[in-house]
């Protein structure tokens, strides 16, 4: 489990917000996943990634299950895998801490929902120096969300950003667990750029590339 204080930072700077611009399906620079009748498109604003940075991404959730799930409000999370080279940005991925729960936004059967997000690049990287871990090329989503929501009825759709309740938090762990549901998209093409391109690798300089995008 998170700590306290990084599960409150999370909740307390929440940049996930409902928008009302959905995904436009003819930008070449979109993810898509789907898996069990719940389908996430998402498209990503610029195509160079540096530490420090911030990445505008839109995405859709729709629900196409005969039941309503769940999505945590929070900021999403960012992780690198250097044998990858894959930057993956952890979307709605929070349970229960200690003393805090998030917000959860429901998608009702048949609907879409679309949301914007804000996903910080904070890790160091070293690249083409001696020791330096290879430098990012692709970035992709992992969307978690809660298969169904019975026990969720607390904090769906409330308007607090989180609430703090110790015993419900420690209750509805185990079940969040449980009930978390996960779709992995494919990834799109990005340029490591630390501020010289000259320090960027070879493979990742040049003109803009397009990424396929599955159907």
């Amino acid at each position: 489990m998170r700590s306290f204080a990084f599960t409150a930072v999370l909740l307390l700077l929440s940049a996930a917000c409902a928008s009302t611009q959905p995904v436009r399906m003819e930008e070449p620079r979109r993810v898509v996943g789907t898996e069990n009748d719940v389908r996430i498109d998402a498209e990503v604003y610029g195509e160079n990634l540096t530490t420090n940075q911030t990445l505008t991404i839109n995405y859709d959730i729709t629900n196409n299950r005969p039941t309503t799930i769940a999505i945590a409000d929070i900021i999403p999370e960012t992780a690198y895998d250097p044998e990858t080279r894959i930057v993956m940005v952890n979307i709605g991925s929070e349970v229960p801490g200690a003393q805090l729960l998030p917000r959860l936004v429901t998608i009702a059967p048949g609907e879409k929902k679309s949301f914007t997000v804000g996903a910080r690049i904070n890790f160091p990287i070293v690249v083409n120096q001696a020791g330096g871990r290879p430098a990012p090329n692709q970035l992709g989503l992992k969307v978690h969300f809660l298969g169904t929501t019975d026990e969720f009825s607390s904090l769906l759709n409330i308007p607090e950003k989180a609430v703090h309740d110790p015993k419900l938090a420690d209750k509805l762990f185990p079940i969040w667990i449980e009930r978390n549901e996960v779709i992995v998209t494919n990834t799109l093409p990005m340029r490591w750029a630390p501020g010289d391109p000259s320090m960027m690798p070879a493979d990742m300089r040049g003109g803009r590339r397009r990424a396929p995008v599955r159907p």
